[in-house]
């Protein structure tokens, strides 16, 4: 009889387990399948686009992955870079897209700031080659993407 309760008991326990709903992860290849699609859906005229960099974190503290992309658009004679974030909605990304200045090196994300690393035109710098080392930041706040001065 005490078997049979206690097999009750856990056979409702794990039950109940089984409604709660588990913590959504994003590993490293999720996110790149997230980004795959997402570069496949970018048509600018005359412009090679290609990803560069991803990282997954959680940007606005709902406790779910949200992924930063940093990635390039080039054409024959420039290019630009651009940054996309990717906040974890539940069943879908809510998509922001921001253009970015000067020639981007890297992307760190720590919490919800976003730094990235550029070089800018110095006073006698020819167009091709910056030489100004420049740190943009960026922030997820209330709701919105702000650049941080």
């Amino acid at each position: 009889m005490r078997t049979s309760r206690l097999a009750f008991c856990l056979s409702h326990l794990l039950a109940l387990l089984l409604l709660i709903p588990t913590a959504h992860a994003l590993d490293d290849s999720g996110a790149k399948a997230v980004v795959a699609k997402f570069m496949g859906s970018q048509k600018i005229e005359g412009m090679d686009i290609s990803a560069r960099q991803h990282v997954i974190t959680d940007l606005n503290g709902d406790s779910r992955p949200d992924i930063v992309l940093l990635w390039d658009a080039l054409g024959p004679t420039f290019g630009y870079s651009k940054m996309s974030i990717f906040l974890d909605q539940g069943k879908n990304y809510r998509t922001l897209t921001t253009d970015l200045g000067g020639q981007v090196e890297k992307l760190t994300v720590k919490g919800s700031t976003i730094f990235v690393d550029t070089l800018m035109p110095g006073p006698n710098d020819p167009r091709c080659c910056p030489t100004r080392k420049t740190q943009l930041r960026y922030q997820w706040a209330q709701g919105k993407l702000m650049q941080l001065k």
